[in-house]
Parts: C-alpha cells; structure tokens; sequence
C-alpha cells in the first residue's frame, strides 16, 4: 500500500476517505508512518535542468559513471539512470542530451590570481613574443594606445633572454622620455628604463632591500634596469592604482572567461583589501557566479606590511560573503630559480657554490605556522626549492606538535624540486601538494635557464606529480595565473603526458612522474573543493551538493591523451544557473 507511487498515494487518501476505521485509529497510522513510509507518497521535485544520456563523471570517492542527473533551485536532487530521472522532468524543465560529451563537476584553480590576471589582460601582452624585436614594436603599440605616462606588462619572457636581461640601454634607446615598468610572467623581477629609474630615485647609492636585488653594472655600479624581488617595489609604488570600480568591472570579465574554461571556484593565491572590497561588492550584486577563498600574504610580498598585516586580517570576516571568505595565510618561503632566490639543499651549479637563503628564517616560520594554526587559518606556502620545500614541511610538523592535528587543510604551492625522502612526509602530514601541473614539462625555461643552473640529475626531477600520488599524498591542481594558462585540461594534459600539451609530440619531463587523467580530475574537482572546505558544496557530482556542472564537448576517457586540451566546454552551471553556453 505504501510502495513509492503517486498513483499510491491517491489510492490510500481515496481509501481513508471510504474506511469506517475510528478516527483515532488513522491518527495513529498516520503518526506511525509520517515519518516513515509516508515520505514515500511526497511529490517528486520538477527539476529546472535534467542530463540524460550520460557519461556523467561523478568524481565521488568511487570515481562513479552515471547515466542522468536532475537539478532544482540549485541542488542535485537525484542521479541515476534515464529511467530513474524521468518522473523529474516536466514541460518547464531543461533536458540536457550528454550523447557523446561528458559532464563532471566544475573545476576548480587552487591557486590564481584572477584579480591580478585580469588587470594584466588590460596591460601589454608580451608573453608570445618570439624576439626582442616583437617587445619593442608591441610596446610602441601599446605606447601609441596609452593615455596614461606609464607603460606597463606583467607577461615579458625571460625565456628570450637566456643570458640575462638586456641593460636598460636597449629601452632607453627606444623610449627615452616615458617610463617603463616590464614584470616577467612570474612577478619576481622585472625590468624597466631609466626614466621610470629616476621617478624612483634608484642611483648608484640606493642600497638593496630586504629580499631584493638592483642588478648593477660591475665597473660602474649603475643599475642595469633588472630588479629582482622586493627590489620590484622601489617602481611599483609608483604605479597608478586600481580603483575599486576598475576592479569590479575586470572581475567581472575574468568571471566570463573562467566561466568558458569550465571553472566555478578557485583559491585567491594572495590579496589585497581592496581586492577583497571587489569580490564582496560583486557577490552583494548577486554576480559573484564562482566559490572563492581569498589568501592574505605575510612577510615576503605582502599587500598589507607590518603593522598593517595584523589589523586587516583582524577585520578579515568583515568582507565574508555567500561565495566569497578569506580564511588563508599565504607564505612566500622562497623566490624562484630563475632570479636565483630558490633555496636549495644543494648549491647552484651555475653560479658555482652559490646558494640562496630562506625568504623567512625557520624559527619564524614554525612560530608564524603554529600560530595561524592555532588561529584555524589554513597555511598555504610558495615553496620552489627542496630547501623551501623541507623547511614548509618542518613548520607544519611544528605546529601539529604544538597544537594537535586540526582541520585546516594547508597546502603547499609550486613545489619545483622536492627531496626524495621529503616526499612520503605531505601524507604522513596531511599537507596537500599544490602543483602547476602545465610546467612540467622541458620548456625554454627549463632547458635554457634552469638545466645551467642546477643540471640535469635535477632538472628529472622537477615537479614530481606522480611520484607524490603514489606516495598518498593528496594534490590539487592550480594554475598561478596570469603566470601560465589558466585553463585546467592544459594542465590536464600537460601532467598525463609530462610534454608540451600545444604539440603532438616532444621531449618528455621524467615520463616516470605521469600521472593518469582520474588523479588529475580529481585534483582540480573533489580534491579542490575539500582544500577550500568546500566539499559539502561541491566537488562532485552526488545527491543534495551545489549543481556546479560542467559539459564538455567529449569524453576525456575515450580520447587520445594528446587531444585532452582540445575538449570544448559547452555549458557551465553554478549554482544550478547557467553562467556559459558555447553558441
């Protein structure tokens, strides 16, 4: 009688209705079942968007394949086969035929700068120039296109300049009377002219800041025009300010892009508060279509130094929206290889016997870890050296001992070069390893500047994907952009195959670190969504989470892996909404 049919429940009402039971006697049925049974008679939701015909990649913890799924006011509210989400489908409900493409969760970048990158997109692009010459004709065009005095990119190439920068001479010549400001694509160093120099009043005498380098002439001592780290801040300082409406109204485009490359949510790799304006501004409109965690830098590179520091994150939940929290601590341990401030357990090899420094001493590293943790901030760290490495790993181990395991789900970003033995310690510590899985491969970068530096026994052994996945460690997948692409199936494929995913073919990065396309699905979808503590939300595909669905154009599993990067994304929805729709 009780059996999960409406015509059932129509048989029982008309049943009640003739029964000459006492009428206690159907109170007290009816108590019974009411919380039971009785829920079988509920009405089955109309869903707002129904899958059919899948391939619905779940990415649950079995990696699941589905056949349908149904959405209402947001939520999954079934998945199954075609027959069992049938009865969700009415005359309003959008019905979504998946033959031959395949829909998964949404992605998620556990570390961009979408806030950055999308100011960079209004800048110069120089990041595809293919010679000094294609620099500076783009930067006459971006000249003639500039109201403003300044000339600005944040994309140059150091991979042109194998040998080092060009003096600023070169610039000079060119542009003697405007300045210049041109940030490589990692944001560790720069190079500029001499005018923007003198706005900055950088001479001989200028000492080097903390953590910073003026590149100098060896027999005048005059600044060549390359400024390394904090050195960077000396031009910075001077650069115009985004105001808050040019903020909102570039993440607003950068929102239409991530939406196209099939991402819902990423983590914000280091902000400022007036960033953190931007993204409450936008979600208050109700166009915040994306889960962000926002990071807060400390120390090196910090937005907010000194004292400063301590009063915004006093006031950081001030900013906390539906999809927007800043719960992050970001710590730059050390640079990068190719300013030579990585820090290595080994010397350099060129230049010989030379070695960098941490960015942050140990001792103030364990106390400034054990006390975010303590805090319940997670901890995320930029980490390139195995010397970095090493040391981010230690403090973490610090604060487990001082303060027990806690739930704060740190994470340590970039991770270039890891000593062997440190690579069982990010599962025996719960520390997920953060890869920006679209380098590793033997790119100009790697084979011009960093193989001279360290030499090749290191160089097979940059970026260890596999070797951390079959250690146990957990891993997420981030793209650092506006440093490198920020679409998630080129870095995909780049890790499944360890070559350059814009070729067929190529040269291979330790073919012994690939790892296979689920670990790398999962690293940008279940995985993500539990690093931002977002996994009751979303991550997968299962009954009663967020609807953050994504439907490419094919099957990543039926495909040669050298095509994964050419998926399209046809839809994307957040929320239940659709936010893209490829025309």
């Amino acid at each position: 009688l009780f059996r999960k049919s409406r015509s059932n429940c129509h048989m029982i009402a008309a049943s009640q209705a003739q029964s000459t039971i006492p009428l206690h006697r159907v109170l007290t049925i009816f108590m019974l079942f009411s919380g039971g049974l009785l829920l079988g008679c509920q009405q089955v939701p109309k869903a707002d968007v129904v899958f059919t015909n899948g391939g619905i990649y779940t990415v649950d913890s079995q990696n699941s394949w589905v056949e349908a799924a149904a959405i209402s006011d947001g939520v999954i509210v079934a998945t199954g086969s075609n027959k069992d989400i049938a009865s969700y489908i009415s005359a309003q409900t959008r019905v979504v035929d998946l033959t031959g493409k395949m829909a998964l969760p949404g992605f998620t970048d556990a570390h961009v700068h979408v806030i950055n990158g999308a100011s960079d997109l209004h800048s110069c692009v120089l990041n595809d120039a293919k010679s000094l010459q294609e620099v500076l004709n783009r930067l006459h065009a971006c000249a003639d296109e500039t109201t403003g005095q300044w000339v600005i990119s944040r994309d140059l190439n150091l991979a042109l300049f194998p040998d080092g920068i060009p003096d600023k001479a070169v610039l000079d010549a060119e542009f003697p009377d405007r300045p210049l400001f041109l940030g490589e694509s990692s944001a560790h160093f720069s190079w500029v002219n001499s005018k923007a120099l003198e706005l900055a009043n950088v001479t001989r005498a200028t000492a080097d800041p903390e953590n910073g380098k003026i590149q100098r002439n060896p027999d005048t001592g005059e600044a060549t025009g390359f400024l390394a780290e904090t050195a960077q801040d000396l031009i910075e300082n001077l650069l115009p300010e985004l105001s808050l409406a040019e903020r909102t109204a570039w993440l607003h485009d950068a929102l239409k892009m991530t939406h196209a490359l099939g991402i819902t949510g990423w983590i914000e790799a280091n902000t400022s508060e007036k960033d953190w304006q931007a993204y409450q501004s936008l979600d208050q409109e109700g166009a915040l279509t994306a889960r962000v965690t926002a990071s807060i830098a400390y120390g090196l590179y910090s937005r907010h130094p000194g004292d400063e520091f301590e009063q915004v994150l006093a006031r950081r939940h001030n900013y906390d929206t539906a999809h927007f929290r800043l719960t992050t601590v970001k710590i730059y341990v050390d640079g990068v290889l190719e300013a030579d401030t990585a820090a290595l357990l080994e010397p350099y090899d060129n230049p010989p016997g030379f070695n960098s420094k941490l960015a942050i001493e140990p001792s103030a590293l364990n106390a400034a870890v054990t006390r975010f943790d303590a805090m319940g901030l997670q901890v995320q760290m930029h980490a390139i050296g195995d010397a970095a490495v090493r040391a981010g790993l230690d403090s973490y181990a610090a604060a487990q001992q001082q303060n027990g395991k806690r739930d704060n789900r740190h994470h340590m970003a970039h991770l270039q070069l890891i000593d062997p033995s440190d690579i069982p310690r990010f599962a025996a510590l719960d520390v997920t390893a953060n890869f920006q899985a679209l380098w590793a491969f033997p790119d100009s970068y790697i084979t011009e500047i960093n193989l001279p530096q360290v030499g090749q026994e290191r160089v097979n052994r940059m970026y260890p994907i596999g070797s951390v996945a079959r250690s146990g460690g957990r891993m997420v997948g981030g793209s650092d952009w506006s440093v490198s692409s920020i679409n998630p199936l080129d870095a995909i494929e780049t890790a499944v195959r360890r070559q350059d995913a814009r070729e067929e073919d190529g040269p291979i990065l330790n073919a012994a670190d690939r790892v296979d396309l689920a670990t790398m699905i999962a690293a940008y979808t279940r995985n993500a969504a539990w690093l931002m503590h977002e996994d009751d939300k979303g991550g997968s595909i299962e009954n009663g989470k967020r609807a953050d669905i994504i439907v490419l154009d094919r099957n990543l599993f039926s495909i040669p892996t050298t095509e994964i990067n050419e998926a399209q994304v046809l839809l994307t929805l957040f929320d239940g909404k659709i936010v893209f729709e490829a025309k």
